[in-house]
């Protein structure tokens, strides 16, 4: 098999099955990250998987017998920045270990973890599930925030969270339509939803949580979102709407690692390059998408949305416009 671009092997062409442990163990690593896989049931055991790049998303509907998998970080083979996993458990039950977190998934759990630390994942009966990959920095949130839902049951009594699943299962039953810029936009919707449902979830632990400085988090991140489009978008402002001093804000940022106006031009540039790859935005000049989000110089933007995707913003546009198979032709560009 090929790799795609993002760097995992394509199984594109259709399901590939294995009658062996060793062989799923080489399989799933080459397909996700560098993993161990065990068996108890070694003459029994089999499985098989389908992978699918959908926009930013690696999207793998697997099937397989009992086995345990292991991630031990540090491999020679490993390459690249840590990624997210989200599993969906469709049939079976699995018990997910990460972070000094242990839970317990059943049909309908979502659950998520990050490549970058060791983790492991108990499948005690034959079982099937959803898995979406992506880097880090993908999702509407800060990753460092994220990270506190490593190895939780985001289970379907919540409305929301049951829709968010029920979408996500039915990319398990329609893998063969997540190709070319229908899967591109499918796989924005997923991260979309995936940024609601963890939100969501993220609230309810801030809720629950006696530390106002993760409610003032919180409450910020909310905030910031909302208002990505402003071009006055600046700490001062930021600070005034939750009525706390600048140097305060600031450290709301440190703890996580970043700055607020790195935060606002990461969570400004991935709203760009979303629209960019847009078909629907294709007619869009890239000056009025960047004006759109809060980019009042054209020359900064390109520089920065280069500096962060390693392409121009015509070039990411003209990618995804490939992705759309021969024959596509450009919409024409309104002026400005």
């Amino acid at each position: 098999m090929a790799p795609t671009p993002t760097g995992r092997e394509d199984h594109s062409a259709g399901p590939v099955l294995v009658e062996s442990i060793q062989d799923w163990s080489r399989l799933a690593s080459r397909s996700f990250v560098p993993l161990q896989c065990t068996t108890a049931a070694a003459r029994t055991f089999r499985a098989g998987l389908e992978s699918r790049e959908a926009g930013s998303l690696h999207v793998t509907h697997l099937r397989f017998g009992p086995h345990v998998v292991e991630r031990v970080p540090g491999a020679p083979e490993d390459a690249g920045g840590g990624r997210f996993k989200v599993n969906l458990q469709l049939e079976g039950r699995c018990v997910v270990e990460q972070a000094g977190r242990r839970s317990v998934l059943g049909p309908g759990d979502v659950t998520l973890y990050d490549t970058s630390s060791p983790y492991r994942l108990d499948f005690a009966e034959d079982s099937r599930l959803l898995v979406l990959m992506f880097d880090h920095g993908v999702l509407d949130l800060p990753p460092a925030a994220v990270g506190q839902l490593r190895a939780c049951r985001i289970g379907p009594e919540g409305p929301v969270h049951a829709m968010v699943a029920s979408f996500l299962a039915s990319m398990a039953d329609h893998m063969a339509g997540l190709t070319g810029m229908n899967g591109q936009r499918l796989g924005n919707s997923a991260l979309d939803l995936l940024t609601t449902s963890f939100n969501l979830e993220l609230d309810e632990q801030v809720a629950a949580s006696a530390y106002e400085k993760d409610r003032l988090r919180a409450a910020v991140h909310d905030w910031v979102e909302a208002h990505l489009s402003q071009p006055d978008l600046d700490p001062p402002t930021i600070a005034r709407a939750h009525y706390i001093s600048v140097r305060r804000l600031h450290q709301v940022f440190q703890e996580e690692g970043t700055t607020v106006s790195a935060w606002i031009r990461t969570r400004r540039l991935e709203r760009c390059r979303r629209a960019l790859e847009d078909p629907m935005s294709a007619g869009v000049p890239v000056a009025r998408i960047a004006a759109r989000w809060g980019f009042t110089d054209g020359a900064h933007f390109s520089r920065v949305f280069k500096a962060a995707y390693g392409i121009s913003p015509s070039q990411a546009r003209a990618r995804a416009l490939a992705l759309r198979g021969p024959g596509a032709a450009p919409a024409q560009e309104r002026s400005a």
